[in-house]
């Protein structure tokens, strides 16, 4: 890993203006990447654009910087893009960013990266992306302030499920205290990113547990929210479902957990295990299109969520 740090150190340090994104929809790890970099960056001069498709969800406005994210360029005059958590280009969802010709520093965790990049640092080792760029600060000696390690411990709590997750390594915690030490606080980021929940997304996740189901023959649990049940229970924040598929897979008896989410013509699938369940959901995943983790993985497919006459789901 050395040696792609150092060819990505390179390349940030003759680049000017410097384009930061994401796959679309922010989350926790890969937006706090984003943003742990964009602070340092800043404070060295660069010209810094972070643009996220979607913009930044209300339980993550409390990053510091999450206000300077936009939703998309408006122009293309970069020196340099750094992708943070997409498997390809294509996952940042922004035309304008697909098309750039620029170099690409690609940095991510995920096993299925497509390596797309000049300079590719991807670890799967790694419990996050914020981990990875903790260790890229160290690398270059660069100065962890309060709003950096904040915004990286918000991204490994967030991909760890707060240290829950079965990719919680020794390393992870020894990361997280010196993170804290920097001034990071785990009770405020755990209650912006977990329990900040509104009655809107309250009245969501009930309804999305009334259609929760148990495949007791294959252990399976899942749940389904549809176009009609989105529209019952009101507009809703990007990340309302944060969590969600996690709380199902707390189910023992199960092999793993599916949460599937109408958006627009899109169905959206979550899929998450354990690792004494003995089930690598990515696999799963892959039969979609989607990939991931062994045990956290999803996937988009076209089409529309349906009962038929028996009552049983399908796609049309």
């Amino acid at each position: 890993m050395q040696k792609h740090f150092e060819a990505a150190k390179n390349l940030i340090g003759k680049s000017n203006r410097i384009l930061l994104t994401m796959h679309e929809r922010m989350d926790g790890d890969d937006g706090g990447s984003v943003l742990a970099m964009a602070h340092h960056l800043e404070k060295t001069g660069k010209l810094i654009t972070c643009a996220i498709k979607k913009g930044v969800p209300p339980a993550l406005e409390f990053l510091p910087g999450s206000n300077k994210i936009i939703d998309d360029i408006g122009h293309s005059n970069f020196d340099l893009l750094v992708t943070f958590g997409c498997s390809s280009k294509n996952r940042c969802g922004s035309e304008k960013i697909i098309g750039l010709d620029v170099p690409v520093v690609n940095i991510d965790h995920h096993p299925d990266n497509d390596n797309f990049g000049q300079v590719n640092i991807v670890d799967p080792g790694k419990s996050s992306v914020a981990e990875l760029i903790y260790d890229f600060f160290l690398f270059n000696r660069w100065p962890i302030t309060k709003e950096v390690a904040t915004c990286l411990l918000t991204g490994i709590i967030a991909d760890t499920g707060s240290f829950m997750h079965n990719n919680t390594a020794p390393s992870t915690l020894k990361v997280a205290g010196e993170l804290m030490r920097k001034g990071a606080q785990v009770n405020k980021i755990i209650r912006h990113t977990f329990k900040s929940k509104s009655p809107v997304v309250l009245k969501a996740w009930g309804k999305a547990m009334e259609n929760l189901h148990y495949d007791e023959k294959n252990k399976i649990i899942y749940s389904i929210m549809t176009k009609q049940d989105l529209e019952e229970v009101g507009e809703l924040p990007s990340a309302a479902f944060e969590g969600f598929v996690e709380t199902l897979n707390t189910l023992p008896e199960a092999k793993f957990a599916m949460f599937l989410k109408q958006d627009g013509h899109i169905i959206k699938g979550s899929l998450r295990s354990d690792k004494f369940k003995n089930v690598d959901v990515s696999q799963i995943a892959k039969i979609f299109g989607g990939g991931g983790h062994k045990l956290a993985a999803g996937f988009s497919v076209m089409g529309k969520l349906m009962r038929d006459e028996q009552g049983k789901w399908k796609v049309i």
